[in-house]
């Protein structure tokens, strides 16, 4: 399980300022910082009334190169958000090990087929607000990558009732064993400050998901981008070592009779199981049965545990009533 700080488009066209989101994503206990590579080409025309913001977003191919040698500095895996050909072909140069395609661009059949044929391994892809036939056609195009599907909308901030999140369980049973690599994740966009901010995403993380994408901002009083939905740097630390803990409690099962349960847990059966106790007095040659036995705690030290393994046996000497059967006593 990972967790990404999606950053977006909070640096502002400032290499200063995305290196103290990276940072502030590497303390607050992500495993992935990713923000949005704008080219304002890419994502409107010239005639679009927030053109020329995109345009102010914009960073030289140098600064980007000096974010990810700070990525590799502080051991935090950047990702980038790409808009169209040019931001694939810069972060194939970065050596970008993934990249995310937006919502918006599930349905750009060409800019599809250019990331599947390109050098990045991990492919994210956002969904939200995306018809099943869209995913599909998606990962068929991208069928060679490894994909992970991003379930999630942003709704400044968006309600719980909007959420959705069965549709993660309902993609794992329609997809997962039909598309290879394949991995479901979710964008969580919760009113940070509501008790919900933690649960939604646990509640993720306990319908699936292996991926939790949370906005981070260097503080929510600046009124930075999305920070509608995003936490402080400290906040985002409770909430990463929150839901890391969430996915750690789902833990693994085995197909066996103890469900692969952890040493404690074997230890604290041991512990608590009572022992095999006479429910009333019985005699030399009794074949014992349900109605003789109970399940008590004593002071033997050869003790059974198991009552059925009691059953149909022999007993070999007269007990009273609340005496511990033993291994000694029955044939």
């Amino acid at each position: 399980m990972k967790i990404i700080a999606e950053l977006a488009q909070g640096f502002e066209g400032s290499l200063k300022q995305a290196k103290l989101l990276l940072k502030a994503a590497f303390c607050s206990g992500s495993d992935i910082a990713k923000f949005q590579l704008v080219y304002a080409d890419e994502l409107a025309t010239s005639d679009y009334k927030y053109y020329d913001l995109f345009k102010s977003l914009e960073m030289s191919d140098k600064e980007w190169k000096e974010l990810y040698d700070y990525s590799f500095k502080l051991n935090i895996e950047l990702n980038l958000d790409i808009f169209g050909e040019k931001s694939l072909k810069l972060c194939e140069k970065l050596g970008l090990s993934g990249v995310k395609l937006h919502g918006t661009d599930i349905n750009n059949i060409g800019l599809l087929e250019k990331v599947a044929n390109s050098k990045i391994k991990n492919i994210y892809l956002g969904a939200g607000g995306s018809y099943l036939s869209e995913i599909e056609t998606a990962l068929s195009i991208l069928k060679n990558k490894k994909v992970i599907i991003i379930l999630g909308f942003q709704s400044y901030p968006t309600l719980c009732s909007d959420n959705q999140i069965s549709r993660i369980k309902y993609l794992k049973q329609k997809l997962i064993g039909k598309f290879k690599n394949l991995k479901i994740g979710f964008a969580d966009h919760a009113d940070p400050k509501s008790k919900s901010s933690i649960t939604l995403a646990a509640s993720a993380i306990g319908a699936g998901a292996l991926i939790i994408e949370k906005h981070l901002t260097l503080g929510k009083i600046m009124q930075m981008e999305d920070y509608e939905s995003a936490l402080n740097p400290d906040e985002f630390l409770e909430f990463s070592q929150s839901i890391k803990d969430c996915f750690l409690a789902m833990g693994s099962i085995s197909n066996s009779n103890d469900f692969g349960m952890s040493k404690s847990e074997k230890d604290y059966r041991k512990m608590i199981r009572r022992h095999v106790t006479s429910s009333k007095k019985l005699k030399k040659g009794k074949f014992l049965g349900p109605q003789d036995l109970i399940l008590k705690r004593t002071s033997s030290r050869d003790f059974i545990h198991n009552i059925k393994d009691v059953y149909d046996k022999k007993l070999l000497v007269d007990i009273s009533k609340n005496e511990a059967i033993t291994k000694n006593i029955i044939k």
